[in-house]
């Protein structure tokens, strides 16, 4: 009997990157909801939309690929029984099911082996997995073929682990300190006393109002600004009676 199982370092160097897109997913998400409020309704669907496509495939691209991975396995020369990362369920396959096993090869060298079946299911068995070669040896063997002379390279494997793992540590650390720019070049927040002082001095022309709770505007002595007050109907004529011209970001804003 030949079994094995992956390490769980190993499993969980395999969901890191799940978790990272995730929480890339979340941060792109709060950047575009602390946007000027002055920037398109369209084009920030838009991008919303584009980053759910985005995210949806990379996390169904690496889920597809944990229903392929082998997690435990054991073979007994007849009987080949394993389930993979995706799946905890054990499945049972025939030797006469096995069509043959190749050799899994990425950019970075071999990484282990490709388990091919005759109904075109493959199975991919890494090296870090205790007996993976003896298995691969034994299924070759048993199927007729000559067992190849590799050693797993484990040392390999990891350093092609880790390194993944760099990658994605590194991405989310440049779409983070991204953000983070971004929002700095957002308006300066200012009081409601500061608003409204700007106002009675007629250095406002135009304020755009979101959600009755945020307005955005010009000064002509301080620049572009940003005040969070509400705003009722009494505001606004006040506003207006003022000079001032007053815009609303949404249709269900508008005033009679």
């Amino acid at each position: 009997m030949i079994a094995g199982t992956m390490p769980k370092w190993q499993q969980y160097g395999y969901r890191a990157p799940l978790v990272i897109v995730v929480l890339f997913g979340a941060l792109i998400w709060w950047g575009f909801h602390t946007a000027p409020s002055h920037q398109s309704e369209g084009s920030i669907g838009f991008a919303t939309i584009c980053l759910m496509v985005l995210g949806l495939s990379s996390i169904g691209g690496v889920l597809w690929f944990w229903t392929r991975l082998l997690k435990e396995f054991d073979y007994d020369g007849r009987t080949f029984r394993f389930n993979t990362l995706g799946s905890p369920e054990m499945q049972v396959r025939d030797l006469s099911a096995i069509e043959e096993v190749d050799d899994w090869t990425g950019r970075g060298g071999p990484l282990g082996f490709c388990i091919k079946f005759r109904d075109g299911a493959k199975l991919y068995l890494q090296y870090g997995v205790p007996n993976a070669v003896a298995l691969a040896e034994r299924i070759r063997h048993d199927l007729g073929s000559a067992a190849p002379d590799r050693i797993a390279a484990k040392t390999r494997r990891s350093a092609c682990l880790a390194l993944m793992l760099f990658i994605a540590i590194c991405a989310g650390w440049l779409a983070a300190v991204a953000t983070s720019r971004f929002l700095q070049r957002l308006p300066p927040e200012i009081s409601q006393t500061e608003f409204l002082s700007e106002v009675e001095g007629r250095h406002v022309d135009k304020v755009v109002i979101r959600d009755r709770v945020l307005i955005s505007g010009t000064s002509s002595t301080r620049g572009a600004f940003r005040v969070r007050m509400p705003v009722d109907d009494v505001m606004v004529n006040e506003l207006r009676s003022r000079g001032v011209v007053v815009e609303f970001e949404t249709s269900s804003d508008l005033i009679p």
